[in-house]
């Protein structure tokens, strides 16, 4: 008979020491990560939804392994789950995270689809100093 409670790398308890494990040095938003998995009526599912990433991204990063862009992920961390914000230059101040998220859309396709968005747009393709956003050519 199989003992019960949960496998390895579930649970309670089991992020922050699968972190702690994986990572030579855990840095600070990864722990924050592990231990909002653990929180009170938290589960891991809950906040992958709320980065913005799946349940198996976040098990991922949990434990070092993840392939994607891991700046992506910890500025997603950093904004949802430890509150920091940017200054948009075309939104005032904004959570990191939220930051991203626009990011993610004005890289896009070009839609004109409000005021707001073209001006998301060609910001986050200009010189504004938190986009990621890789442009080729000019700007228009």
């Amino acid at each position: 008979m199989s003992p019960r409670g949960p496998a390895k790398g579930t649970g309670q308890g089991v992020a922050v020491a699968n972190a702690t494990a994986a990572w030579e040095e855990v840095p600070d938003w990864i722990m924050v990560l592990a231990r909002a998995c653990e929180g009170a009526g938290a589960s891991q599912t809950t906040i992958a939804k709320r980065i913005g990433y799946s349940p198996s991204a976040v098990s991922a990063v949990l434990n070092n392994k993840y392939a994607g862009d891991l700046a992506r992920v910890e500025a997603a961390v950093r904004g949802a789950l430890m509150a920091e914000t940017i200054m948009c230059p075309v939104l005032g101040e904004l959570g990191l995270d939220r930051c991203q998220s626009h990011q993610r859309k004005a890289g896009g396709k070009f839609r004109a689809t409000s005021g707001v968005a073209v001006r998301l747009y060609h910001a986050c393709r200009g010189d504004c100093a938190h986009s990621r956003i890789k442009v080729t050519g000019n700007v228009e």
